[in-house]
């Protein structure tokens, strides 16, 4: 092959910088290194959290740092170069499932003698749990992957090719997953949604 042809293929081969720059973090991280797995994991943090809130406004730092811990042993799993954040997220999401049991009970004590913090009115702070309850009914309500993807989209805002990823399944599969999670949504909180909102 002629070296003019071969050098555009070398340099379209070549990984990008970020795609070195994650390799290089992986590899320390792998070798036991907690600056370089803070690194990593540091710019998904937000989306963790929102993800584990979804599940239970209270004692999402457990769920997100149990993701944390778990991500860490099983980094090994993680192939560089593919979706770092759909990886987490996968993790994050069955982790505040598994959790969801004991989670449920004390959030029922802590309800029955917690009074509202922060900013806003009674009348506020009694619709914004009544939402968030309606929300975790109507998900709770769905079978488990469905529920999964909806909470990988609509928290994580996941791409429908990152929640198949995450989920073992089809790119086409999880649209469908998210498009009938998104109906059923739409149709159980259909008394406070507007045409023009989204669950």
């Amino acid at each position: 092959m002629p070296l003019a042809l071969a050098l555009p293929c070398a340099i379209m081969s070549a990984p990008s910088e970020p795609a070195r720059a994650e390799r290089a973090l992986l590899e320390a991280a792998l070798a036991g290194d907690g600056a370089a797995f803070r690194r990593l994991v540091e710019p998904h943090l937000a989306m963790l959290f929102r993800l584990a809130a979804r599940v239970s406004d209270f004692h999402a730092d457990d769920a997100v740092q149990e993701t944390l811990t778990l991500a860490f042993e099983r980094l090994d799993r993680y192939r560089a170069g593919t979706s770092l954040r759909a990886y987490l997220a996968g993790i994050a999401v069955k982790q505040a499932h598994t959790l969801a049991r004991t989670e449920r009970r004390r959030l029922a004590r802590e309800l029955a003698s917690a009074r509202p913090e922060g900013a806003g009115t009674p009348e506020e702070h009694l619709a914004a749990a009544t939402l968030a309850r309606r929300v975790r009914a109507a998900l709770a309500a769905m079978p488990k992957k469905r529920r999964e993807a909806a909470m990988l989209r609509l928290d994580a805002g996941l791409s429908h090719q990152e929640i198949a990823r995450a989920l073992d399944t089809t790119e086409g599969s999880a649209r469908v997953l998210v498009h009938l999670a998104v109906k059923e949504l739409r149709a159980a909180l259909a008394d406070l949604v507007t045409p023009e909102d989204g669950p």
